[in-house]
């Protein structure tokens, strides 16, 4: 889902530099989660992998023009 709101984002060219944050706080949290997950720590788990979620619709919104 990350992919097609990140293209899109930049293509129609409503990116700005709250997207670009946003688009490396999805990326970090992926990364963490992926680590995270291979420890097992499940309660870090779930907020990294909330974090990345709330960046797709901090993306989407941006994409509709509702922030």
């Amino acid at each position: 889902m990350f992919a097609p709101l990140a293209i899109a984002v930049h293509v129609l060219g409503v990116s700005t530099a709250t997207t670009a944050v946003w688009a490396s706080a999805f990326f970090a949290a992926r990364v963490a989660h992926a680590i995270i997950y291979t420890l097992g720590i499940p309660l870090l788990r779930t907020i990294a992998f909330f974090v990345g979620f709330i960046a797709q619709i901090m993306l989407a919104l941006r994409l509709l023009g509702l922030i």
